[in-house]
């Protein structure tokens, strides 16, 4: 699995290429990071650059959610820098100058509180255009200046009443040939055309250099084969959570193609498409408060059904369907809702289940077989009750072999687990069931 890092004006895409094999996409907006989660399923997450004018910026809970599913998270430079101060708390690693300063709230060699938002901002070109950058960043032009008082051409106050003067504008308009514009207004005469001078040779990409290093600090991070990251903190999956992911929920590349493939078959596909139907229908109506028992349940039960008692066959399950463990106990907390609420409503969804069954053509067969099968115990006088332990043992041994399923754990577990009221009227059904397939029907 690659490492993925959203990256745009701060640094071309070839120079990061050339530091750190990895996916790179486009400044991360709102929604981006949740969908690269879904589609790549990365160990970690590098966020450089976002965009925030005109469209939703990259989203707070997206990021923790991305934490909540196990993946690392790197900030700098820019955007990334922000988000990485914002919610260190929680977990996400920020790297570089940039970042440090946001952290402790002042730029080096100033005394004003470095807090501003626009500090790291550019415009820049579309992705189409390669994320050109069309100004320059304030903690570019700081760094600079910085570097050229220690150079001894300008001084402390020359470069605080340049800083200002750039910091005035809009940042749209920053860049470092406005910087040299601005200067013959700002530095006396003997010692502005040396700056100038200097000035033109010698920029420097504060933005770029942090993320030269969140590459190396990423690379350095993954060589080391580290295991998903650990939140400290339970991601909440609030309304607007919920909201979110709806709208963001478009299917991966991947995702798609296995419904395609699915379409090929038009009557598993219309049976597959009611059942989901059904099932989302089910969910919005169904509690949330299924409780941790039940869930742990659910957990059993679907190991058992997979054969997944080993932690590396989870695992490699997890890979192959392209989920994580996050993921699957969403899923399985929505299965235990619907278990729940099948069990409330019982005669409501056996209703609804008949009714599938005739609209599939399987309830006149299933039907067919419950005459036979009754025939079949009424002419031979089989009595009602349960054989003894040996029989009934070669009858669940025969079933569950059928069925290909490994023997359970707890009789009763698996036998409420499949809607039946008790052990014993499962038990009497898989017997009966035996004795029509092994006696002669």
């Amino acid at each position: 699995m690659n490492a993925i890092v959203f990256l745009g004006p701060t640094l071309p895409r070839k120079e990061a290429a050339a530091i750190f094999d990895c996916v790179y996409l486009p400044p991360a907006r709102q929604g981006d990071v949740y969908r690269a989660v879904r589609e790549y399923r990365p160990p970690a997450i590098g966020l450089v650059d976002g965009v925030f004018l005109h469209v939703p910026a990259v989203w707070h809970r997206e990021l923790l959610w991305a934490l909540s599913q196990g993946v690392h998270l790197f900030g700098a430079a820019s955007m990334g820098a922000l988000r990485a101060v914002e919610l260190e708390p929680f977990g996400m690693r920020g790297v570089g100058c940039v970042y440090a300063a946001y952290r402790s709230g002042r730029w080096p060699g100033s005394d004003e509180p470095f807090e501003d938002d626009d500090e790291v901002a550019v415009i820049h070109a579309p992705p189409e255009a390669g994320s050109t950058p069309l100004s320059d960043a304030m903690v570019d032009l700081r760094e600079t200046l910085l570097l050229a008082e220690h150079a001894g051409f300008i001084d402390p106050g020359g470069r605080t009443r340049l800083a200002a003067t750039m910091k005035a504008l809009h940042f749209s308009r920053r860049s470092f040939d406005h910087l040299d514009l601005v200067a013959p207004d700002i530095l006396d005469g003997r010692t502005v055309e040396a700056f100038r001078t200097w000035l033109r040779g010698n920029h420097v990409s504060r933005k770029a250099l942090d993320a030269i290093e969140m590459l190396h600090t990423m690379a350095e991070f993954l060589r080391g084969r580290p295991d998903p990251f650990e939140p400290t903190f339970r991601f909440e999956r609030a309304l607007v959570w919920e909201r979110f992911t709806a709208a963001a929920a478009t299917p991966a590349e991947t995702e798609i193609r296995v419904l395609h493939e699915l379409r090929l078959n038009p009557r598993a596909w219309r049976t597959t498409e009611r059942a989901a139907l059904g099932r989302m229908q089910a969910l919005r109506a169904a509690s949330n408060s299924a409780g941790e028992t039940l869930v742990r349940q659910e957990f059993d039960q679907f190991r058992q059904d997979h054969g997944l008692w080993r932690s590396a066959d989870l695992t490699a399950w997890l890979t192959d369907n392209g989920l994580s463990r996050a993921d699957l106990e969403r899923l399985l907390r929505e299965e235990a809702a619907l278990a729940t609420m099948a069990r409330s409503d019982r005669d409501v969804v056996w209703s609804a289940v008949i009714d599938l069954l005739r609209l599939s053509g399987q309830f006149s067969i299933l039907r067919k077989r419950v005459e036979a099968k009754q025939s079949m115990l009424r002419d031979r006088s089989f009595a009602g009750a349960l054989p003894g332990e040996p029989a009934l043992q070669a009858a669940l041994d025969w079933y569950f072999d059928k069925q290909r399923l490994p023997m359970p754990r707890s009789d009763p577990q698996h036998a409420k687990a499949i809607g039946w009221q008790d052990e014993s009227e499962f038990a009497l059904a898989v017997w009966h069931d035996y004795l029509f397939e092994t006696t002669g029907r």
